[in-house]
């Protein structure tokens, strides 16, 4: 027996499959001992040799300071007054290497700029 509200608007729920009502069979996988501490141990000694790599890499970088105060100083003169921010001002020091400074994989130094 219907009434006149179930057969103006049908029913909202949706069908009763396991797709619709959220039930599909999931994977679910057996954590045991072993493999707990063999994926523990494998992606330690892949941070470790990465950490490696980064720490040998940063000890090959070379460093050289300059310093350019005296020569720019006049760009710090125009500077100190904040009316002349849109002054444009250029400074060039030139300066030489003592030793080559090898880049891996470059073959030309004229590739490095």
């Amino acid at each position: 027996m219907e009434t006149f509200w179930t057969q103006t608007h049908p029913s909202r729920c949706p069908d009763n499959s396991a797709f619709k009502q959220q039930k599909l069979p999931a994977w679910k996988p057996q954590l045991t001992i072993t493999t707990v501490l063999s994926s523990f141990f494998v992606t330690g000694v892949f941070c470790l040799s990465v950490g490696v790599c980064l720490v040998l890499s940063a000890n090959s970088v070379r460093e050289i300071q300059i310093n350019y105060s005296d020569e720019c100083s006049d760009c710090s003169k125009l500077r100190e007054n904040s009316s002349n921010w849109n002054n444009e001002c250029y400074c060039s020091v030139d300066f030489m290497l003592k030793e080559d400074m090898l880049v891996s994989g470059c073959e030309n130094p004229a590739q490095i700029a």
